[in-house]
């Protein structure tokens, strides 16, 4: 279950990285009425948001914009939302229930139940927009075949101590024990109680001796002599050793893997954010928040616009340079005179 959850997180925080917030804080009208009393002296909600805005205005802000231009162009958000609920609670359910699930998110530094919940409906909206933006056309997936695409690999493994333990246990597969029930018996790993069964994995996710003895078996073989890692010495079956196989064959797979591709890159899915943005239209009337969201403006503007902006601060740095230098000369030669 926590690496279920993990995974869930992991998606997520894309989409809390781009909102930059769990949970959605409200800004209070600001005007002069008092909100609380110390004494004699009176807290307004006008001090009261001045204080909210230099702890986490830009922050909050950016989550309000982010989740309002998301919920506009998502393509139907309260079924995203009520898809992020039963999510929820199924994990719940499989965690053994609330209690269990509350001290997972802790562990994880994921926040309360509401938190989370926030955070799976953010990724909801995030992956919808995203989606909607991405070449899915049979030669842009093509493409990510010939040039991107890794196989998943799949495997089972028992890990023990020395090499006595695995020559013992392989001993024992060939003399007709099952697999997967040596492996519930006497392997360390956290997979014994699934017999030993893995998650499916790419190129570069485990260490290389075990990779590298995955992909020199046939599917449905196991490892004639142990394998050593740094975790022990390990019994390797392989389901699926990341045989690249032909394209027409595997393109349901490679168009999964070409879209969690796109998601994790920031670039292409904070842009079309950014986009979004500017084709809605936005303005942040307060001076001290004005660069909320601007790092996803930045990202929609061309080559050329980005040098001129670099070349205008690059001139306004050289002029300021050059101020300074004029005053420390002038202060200089106020000092000789005297």
């Amino acid at each position: 279950m926590s690496k279920s959850l993990l995974k869930q997180s992991i998606v997520a925080l894309s989409a809390s990285l781009l909102i930059g917030a769990a949970s959605i804080p409200t800004y209070v009208q600001a005007n002069e009425d008092p909100i609380a009393t110390v004494g004699e002296h009176q807290i307004t909600k006008d001090e009261f948001y001045e204080a909210m805005k230099k702890v986490a205005g830009p922050v909050t802000l950016r989550t309000l914009i982010l989740e309002t231009i998301l919920e506009a162009n998502a393509d139907n958000p309260e079924e995203l939302k009520k898809s992020a609920e039963e999510e929820v609670n199924e994990q719940i359910e499989q965690a053994g229930g609330e209690d269990v699930f509350k001290q997972l998110l802790v562990s994880q530094k994921l926040g309360t139940i509401e938190e989370y919940r926030y955070q799976v409906y953010v990724r909801n909206l995030f992956q919808n927009v995203v989606e909607k933006n991405i070449d899915l056309s049979d030669e842009a997936i093509k493409a990510y075949y010939d040039e991107g695409y890794a196989p998943m690999m799949e495997a089972q493994h028992i890990l023990v101590e020395t090499e006595e333990e695995a020559l013992e246990a392989i001993q024992r597969i060939n003399d007709g024990e099952e697999f997967d029930a040596v492996a519930r018996e006497i392997s360390k790993d956290g997979t014994a109680s699934n017999g030993g069964l893995l998650q499916p994995f790419k190129t570069g996710q485990m260490v290389s001796e075990f990779e590298e003895a995955v992909k020199g078996l046939e599917n449905g073989k196991m490892t004639e002599t142990p394998v050593k890692s740094q975790f022990g010495y390990h019994v390797i079956k392989a389901i699926n050793n990341g045989e690249k196989k032909p394209f027409e064959e595997v393109k349901e797979e490679v168009k999964e893997q070409y879209i969690v591709s796109k998601f994790s890159d920031t670039q292409f899915s904070y842009k079309i954010i950014g986009q979004l943005l500017v084709d809605t239209g936005y303005e942040i009337k307060d001076e001290d928040l004005k660069d909320a969201v601007s790092d996803l403006i930045e990202l929609t503007k061309e080559p050329e616009e980005k040098v001129e902006n670099s070349d205008e601060s690059k001139e306004e740095t050289e002029t300021e340079a050059a101020e300074e230098e004029q005053e420390e000369a002038e202060s200089e030669e106020n000092e000789a005179s005297e």
